[in-house]
């Protein structure tokens, strides 16, 4: 896929093009193979103000940006249910205006999810293509709302103290098969893109990473399976053998088990040994693991991870990531809902890598309350504290930021209003 740049504005919206193509196919052999569609849209319209005390994350407490402004952000997701398919697409447009003109940003973004059911068979197709300012788009977030281990981003930079765009688009098909009533086989490929504009150019590498997977299944019980996974990814900056930006090749090995602890809680544990090979490089063997649990119930939801993983970034290389999270959604009343997120993670070089990367220790707390004040208005409070300490700087960057939201949602969950 190209890479963004501004002397090439089709370069640009490549990423959205092929976005929209994958949507408009999917609805096509959706909306063929479904008898008796179930449509729904579900618009939603945010009104932000915003107060933020160091908004590019310097280590410099006398060159940091005090910022305070707007923020618009509309949102419509477009989607339907039968017994066996389900699609939806949200598009998203999000406006930021604020005292300091410098922050602006105008950002786009677009999710998909399609998923059908056959006899034996499971095929999926989702995907996420964002168009953003990097202020935001290289800073990783806490998300309460993330209930699903796999929905967690892990590519970023940590460089947030510049300026410019951002292009990401990724796109993960899943097929799965039934060979018996205790056995599965299920393949799938992520492709992740991303590009920066010429402002970006000399901090920033657009890259491409492909990773394809292979898994069997076998159940044990009604409430335990275990699984064996194999991985193949190539990950290819595009200034590939400039500076110390290089291709890297990576093959993966891992042994799992997931175990239904109640009717709501699910626990999985995964570990093994992914070999990385950069071109014209020795080969370097990392113990990787994810270990989560997940408890869903009618008020709360839980989710708590600990990952280790080699991770692809817009520095031209790979890098190996120990990151935790935790998202916490309680709802209090059918009025009062509260959320909590914690997002923290560890970079450091592989040691085969000969270049230098931006170690980093990253940590951002999030506090969030939402009052219902009638079925379709809302507000909501949001507090974020963030800390990265990197070992290019020689101190380290805290962040205190403040939201107040209000929300319009016309179709908003049925018995939480």
């Amino acid at each position: 896929m190209k890479k963004i740049n501004n002397s090439d504005p089709f370069g640009r919206k490549l990423s959205f093009l092929v976005a929209i193509a994958i949507v408009a196919a999917t609805s096509i052999f959706g909306m063929q193979s479904a008898q008796a569609q179930d449509w729904r849209f579900d618009p939603i319209i945010r009104a932000g103000y915003e107060l933020d005390d160091n908004a590019t994350l310097s280590a410099n407490p006398d060159a940091s940006d005090e910022i305070e402004g707007y923020i618009i952000d509309v949102a419509a997701t477009i989607g339907y249910a039968t017994e066996r398919t389900t699609f939806d697409i949200t598009p998203k447009f999000r406006s930021r205006n604020y005292d300091n003109e410098v922050f602006d940003s105008d950002d786009k973004f677009l999710t998909f999810d399609f998923n059908h059911q056959g006899l034996k068979s499971n095929f999926r197709i989702r995907g996420d293509y964002a168009d953003e300012s990097v202020r935001t788009a290289e800073r990783a977030d806490a998300d309460p709302d993330i209930d699903d281990p796999d929905e967690i981003p892990g590519d970023d930079t940590g460089r947030v103290f510049a300026f410019g765009r951002r292009d990401r688009f990724w796109v993960m098909p899943q097929w799965s098969y039934d060979l018996s009533e205790k056995s599965t086989l299920a393949a799938s490929v992520r492709y992740t893109d991303a590009g920066y504009d010429d402002i970006l150019a000399a901090l920033y590498t657009p890259y491409s990473d492909v990773r394809f997977e292979a898994s069997l299944t076998r159940g044990f019980s009604a409430r335990t399976r275990g699984y064996i996974k194999a991985s193949a990814r190539r990950y290819e900056p595009d200034n590939a053998g400039i500076g110390s930006a290089v291709d890297v090749d990576g093959f993966a090995i891992n042994l799992g088990i997931e175990r239904g602890l109640t009717p709501t809680t699910r626990f999985r544990a995964e570990v093994g040994i992914e070999e990385t090979e950069p071109t014209g490089g020795a080969s370097d063997s990392n113990v990787v693991w994810d270990i989560n649990l997940v408890n869903k119930l009618q008020t709360v939801t839980v989710l708590a991870q600990v990952k280790r993983s080699v991770n692809a970034s817009g520095a031209g290389r790979v890098s190996l990531r120990d990151s935790f999270n935790l998202n916490l959604k309680k709802q209090f009343s059918d009025r009062l809902d509260g959320g909590l997120g914690i997002r923290a993670y560890s970079t450091e070089r592989l040691s085969s890598d000969p270049g230098t990367i931006d170690e980093r220790d990253y940590i951002q707390f999030l506090a969030q309350m939402t009052y219902a004040m009638s079925r379709t208005f809302s507000v909501q409070a949001d507090y974020r504290y963030t800390y990265i300490d990197r070992s290019t700087f020689p101190d380290t960057a805290k962040s205190n930021s403040i939201i107040i939201w209000l929300t319009w949602q016309p179709n908003a969950r049925a018995g939480s209003r």
